[in-house]
């Protein structure tokens, strides 16, 4: 399983590879600073789940899912971020995500991140 971080926050990119690489030691993980690396690294990487912040520098983790979903419809994206606009969250899942999770991430959050990325897995 491909994974791919995209948060420009060392810390909770950190925080994130340790959580998924502790439950899913076979997965290949990659992070990326913002939307733009995150994009291209998508392209190159072809991850199987994204994680991303929304209010990220150079290009929004927003505007990263309305260009993955031009090319892609099948990647399992989970949302984590601080932007809890209803506004917001209404737009990303009509774009199609499998999750939205508020930051901070707690440990009660982390446990469900976990449950989204094993309910799709299993999936497929």
């Amino acid at each position: 399983m491909k994974v791919l971080i995209v948060e420009d926050s060392i810390f909770v990119q950190k925080m994130m590879r340790k959580l998924i690489a502790d439950h899913f030691p076979e997965s290949e993980i990659q992070t990326a600073n913002n939307g733009e690396e995150g994009y291209h690294q998508y392209l190159e990487f072809k991850p199987d789940f994204i994680t991303t912040d929304l209010l990220m520098p150079n290009l929004s983790g927003q505007e990263m899912l309305r260009m993955i979903r031009e090319i892609d419809r099948e990647v399992r994206i989970i949302i984590l971020s601080a932007d809890i606009q209803k506004v917001t969250r209404e737009e990303v899942e009509n774009l199609g995500i499998s999750g939205f999770l508020n930051k901070p991430l707690t440990v009660e959050k982390a446990n469900t991140l976990i449950q989204m990325i094993q309910v799709a897995h299993h999936a497929d």
